[in-house]
């Protein structure tokens, strides 16, 4: 079997001997190529592909060779992929590791919300005045909660949070009752419903119906003295709206891990509002990441072999 590996060359080597490592048991005739470029992408033909959203994966996905059955991203995000494969049926099927960040993610939800609950970053500047001061702090238990997008990491945050004492809501696009969500919205009444919670997770896949979600008028409808997090993408946020919320003192603070462009621009005036945490896509990002993703990666070739769903199968129609 040809699996075809697609990544950076400075990590190329890193991710063939640990794909070599975790698929040769379950394949004896296991034969990985370098599928790194376009040109390579085409010429050897591959039944699988594993890889990141590289520019060379976007490229040959537009245009695939006859012999590919299945992609398999190395991450959760897949909004390039079906970009680039369009509306049109393909014969191959995609997954992504999505599940695996969502302790990760719950955490780093948790430290930013105690970051500005607890004025962190006041007591930070005080030790540098040798500053003694002593205000109220505030608590995240008895706040409401709204997780935009309640799936493979926008539940267990629910579950977390719900379990410290918060009241968890959610937008998603199953709006059937599971707990730990009180309620559960269609995004169509985001505007409507958002004014009532004191924090907004979004962890919405990027499509054409979230795009820019968080706009003016929404953001406008946030209630006064929220913290906003995004750990999804920046396409779905409104930048110079969220700016002007936090700098009119609407917002308490925000933080943002992904943006609409990345690496975010020294001159971006994002880096000089005051009330916002600015995180470089990390996340997600967690010590034993890669390990968690490869076993996601046999799982689903133990799937592919014996002719089952894939347990992180994406669905293009969906757009995750």
């Amino acid at each position: 079997m040809k699996v075809g590996l697609c990544f950076a060359p400075e990590s190329y080597a890193y991710w063939e001997k640990r794909i070599s490592s975790t698929l040769t048991n379950l394949i004896p005739e296991l034969i990985l190529v370098d599928c790194s470029t376009p040109e390579a992408f085409r010429c050897q033909a591959p039944e699988i592909v594993v890889g990141h959203e590289s520019e060379a994966l976007i490229a040959g996905l537009r245009a695939p060779p006859e012999s590919l059955r299945w992609v398999q991203i190395m991450s959760a995000g897949v909004d390039r992929t079906l970009a680039a494969i369009g509306s049109a049926p393909v014969p191959f099927r995609i997954s992504n590791v999505r599940g695996i960040h969502a302790q990760a993610m719950t955490e780093y939800l948790l430290a930013v919300l105690l970051y500005f609950e607890k004025q962190l970053d006041r007591f930070a500047e005080n030790m540098t005045y040798k500053r003694w001061e002593r205000p109220t702090l505030g608590q995240i238990s008895g706040k409401r909660l709204l997780v935009c997008g309640a799936g493979g990491i926008g539940h267990p945050v629910g579950v977390a949070l719900a379990s410290l004492g918060v009241r968890v809501e959610a937008v998603t696009r199953d709006t059937a009752p599971r707990a730990p969500f009180r309620r559960i919205h269609r995004l169509k009444v985001l505007p409507e419903v958002i004014g009532a919670f004191d924090y907004v997770f979004c962890v919405l896949p990027l499509t054409d119906q979230t795009r820019n979600v968080f706009n003016r008028d929404v953001i406008g409808a946030m209630k006064r003295g929220a913290i906003f997090v995004n750990v999804a993408r920046g396409e779905l946020v409104d930048e110079a709206a969220l700016m002007e919320a936090l700098l009119s003192g609407q917002l308490t603070g925000a933080a943002l891990d992904a943006f609409r462009e990345e690496p975010l621009p020294s001159h971006s005036q994002l880096w000089s509002i005051p009330n916002l945490l600015i995180t470089p896509h990390v996340a997600g990002r967690f010590e034993s990441g890669h390990e968690l993703g490869l076993a996601m990666l046999r799982d689903n070739m133990v799937a592919y072999l014996s002719g089952t769903p894939l347990l992180t199968e994406v669905f293009p129609p969906r757009g995750y």
